[in-house]
């Protein structure tokens, strides 16, 4: 995703979006399976966008596995900082 552009975030997906240093643009990930996804080399900021439905609960995780932020769906683009999330559940 180029610099300047939005995120758009398909029903039923989790959307994070992490800014990629070595090509100059965004890398946006869609998490639509229920599993929780480790990160690797996130930091800084970027955003996230929940969109899925069955008003389940995600969560954010930093190293030792300590819940850093739990939200649930409500389709809105927000801005976060990365740098000390490891993992991220959105089921």
């Amino acid at each position: 995703m180029a610099s300047g552009s939005t995120v758009s975030c398909t029903s039923g997906s989790l959307c994070t979006a992490a800014w990629d240093p070595t090509t100059g643009d965004w890398k946006v990930f869609f998490l639509y399976n229920c599993a929780r996804y480790s990160l690797s080399y996130w930091n800084g900021s970027g955003y996230y966008v929940d969109s899925q439905t069955g008003g389940v609960t995600s969560y954010f995780y930093g190293q030792s596995g300590n819940v850093l932020k739990q939200f649930t769906p409500d389709n809105t683009v927000y801005s976060y900082d990365w740098t000390p999330v490891w993992s991220i559940r959105n089921c």
